[in-house]
């Protein structure tokens, strides 16, 4: 019962095809049709990827400047007086 049921779908799928490639509707074949309408509206045009491209790189700048201005503000700054040089300074002259 499976392979008969296997040997009828792929029969249809055959079908559906050979009609797809050579049969006419309006004097064109309907994969025109098909081809046109995935073109339109699956595919997006080049002007609909460099629009999504620039949103992308905009979307990952303002996120890098978020994150350097975030960590710039929330990172202690180190305070070395000059009495702390003059000890590191010392430190590092008995050494050598």
């Amino acid at each position: 019962m499976g392979f008969l049921k296997f040997l009828v779908w792929t029969g249809c799928a055959v079908g559906l095809g050979v009609f797809l490639a050579s049969g006419e509707i309006d004097g064109r074949p309907p994969l025109e049709y098909v081809q046109r309408e995935w073109k339109r509206h699956v595919q997006p045009t080049q002007v609909e990827k460099v629009k999504g491209e620039l949103r992308d790189a905009l979307d990952e700048a303002k996120d890098a400047v978020n994150r350097t201005t975030k960590q710039a503000a929330s990172a202690p700054r180190e305070r070395i007086t000059n009495e702390d040089r003059a000890a590191i300074d010392r430190i590092i002259a008995q050494k050598k």
